[in-house]
């Protein structure tokens, strides 16, 4: 069960503050929009929302349909359509790349089942939430790390509800403007948003979802209690213990009395218990990402895993999973993919970075897509000069530009920034 936060400072329509000064733009009731903040647009907003109005962004001279959400008493949001990020020009910040530039298409219409009409998404679950459940069988993407193998498309696992999540709260989106406004609280209350009006084996997920808040010594005590009152429907026991899932940042494993804890950064009272099993799964697959972190000290190691809490309050890991990023959020998956997201960053450049859900990593996806250039550019790391002709198919079919880096090449000129002068779009960050 998440917890209650206060947003953090204003910025874009449906998320917050880490963005630079251009704004998407809105058009509602006859009426233009480019801060939502504000009392008379929050009026309007409501009035939308009961009224099931739905906004019109203004990036398409005809606009693109957007909704109205609610995520506080007195706070309304405009949100992206289900299925729509394809309408927006590519230059606005609803604009999402085409699904199969990245382990997205091979989920989205069977493990993710989007309703335009209310907004609401189902997501299939490849591991257990209780005890009841059948476990996921070896070979089949279970055995306690949850994607050790190819998984099933119709289902999510571990890291792919993870990558949903991510993307969802825009966390896999940059722009220059963002350089140096994320830190855990922003990300983790962007992650809370994400988790609205997303349902798991019919319950709404962010009842199961704990994601830490920002710890402060001097609350410690209230920030445990708010914690154990989360964690308190879990304390269930026998076949029908129910699961909670947890994302946070891994700050390290550690010896414990019996087996393992392992430590979350913000969550210094509450480690997460792991036998020696699952323990030497974790260390076999994820031994890479584990690598990363190492290397790169101002990156974020993220961990998310569902977990059981005993009578005592004490929490025992049951699945988990790992994935790497840099120092603003944005995940990787070597050192080749973070020399690209590097030279694109210092370059000051737009783009989003494509997330691999259940993809096995054999399976060929654009490392990211620039976003600041004339046509969309899916950006390529290959491992041989073979695979340029299937990169080109795979931008031809969805309408994207190309461009590649072989390994063991030099890295080519990244693709041209358009010209801004001839571009109208609006933007919200």
């Amino acid at each position: 069960m998440t917890t209650t936060h206060s947003a953090p400072p204003s910025g874009r329509a449906d998320h917050g503050s880490d963005h630079d000064g251009d704004r998407q733009t809105f058009e509602l009731y006859g009426r233009r929009i480019t801060h939502i903040n504000n009392r008379d647009v929050q009026q309007l907003l409501a009035a939308a929302h009961t009224d099931r109005v739905r906004p019109l962004c203004l990036c398409r001279p005809d606009g693109v349909a957007m909704y109205v959400a609610k995520i506080g008493p007195d706070k309304y949001v405009i949100k992206r359509m289900p299925d729509s990020g394809l309408e927006h020009a590519h230059r606005c910040a609803s604009y999402l790349p085409p699904e199969e530039l990245s382990g997205l298409g091979q989920v989205l219409g069977s493990a993710i089942t989007e309703e335009a009409d209310s907004g609401l998404t189902a997501i299939k679950l490849g591991f257990r939430m209780s005890k009841a459940e059948r476990a996921a069988p070896a070979g089949a993407g279970g055995g306690g790390v949850a994607d050790s193998v190819a998984a099933d498309p119709n289902r999510l696992t571990l890291r792919a509800v993870l990558h949903y999540l991510w993307q969802e709260a825009d966390l896999a989106t940059w722009t220059p403007g963002m350089d140096g406004k994320r830190n855990w609280r922003i990300v983790s209350w962007h992650l809370r948003q994400a988790a609205r009006g997303k349902f798991a084996k019919g319950k709404p997920l962010a009842t199961r979802l704990y994601i830490p808040e920002p710890f402060k010594l001097e609350k410690k005590t209230e920030i445990a209690a708010r914690r154990l009152s989360a964690w308190a429907p879990m304390q269930q026991h026998g076949s029908g213990q129910q699961f909670m899932m947890l994302i946070g940042e891994y700050k390290e494993i550690v010896p414990a009395r019996f087996g393992h804890k392992l430590l979350v950064r913000h969550l210094p009272d509450a480690p997460l218990m792991i036998d020696d099993k699952l323990l030497a799964r974790l260390n076999k697959r994820f031994g890479d990402e584990l690598e990363l972190s190492q290397a790169d000290e101002d990156g974020h190691l993220m961990v998310i895993a569902t977990f059981s809490v005993g009578r005592a309050g004490l929490a025992t890991a049951e699945e988990i999973s790992l994935v790497m990023t840099d120092e603003h959020w944005l995940p990787y998956e070597s050192l080749l993919d973070k020399l690209l997201l590097d030279a694109a960053l210092a370059a000051r450049r737009r783009f989003t970075k494509s997330l691999r859900y259940n993809l096995a990593p054999d399976k060929p996806m654009a490392s990211l897509v620039f976003t600041d250039t004339e046509t969309p550019t899916a950006a390529f790391l290959l491992t041989s000069d073979e695979d340029r002709d299937t990169a080109a198919r795979i931008a031809t079919d969805t309408g994207t530009d190309v461009w590649t880096w072989v390994l063991g090449e030099d890295m080519p000129p990244l693709p041209p920034v358009a010209d801004p002068r001839h571009t109208t779009h609006h933007r919200d960050r």
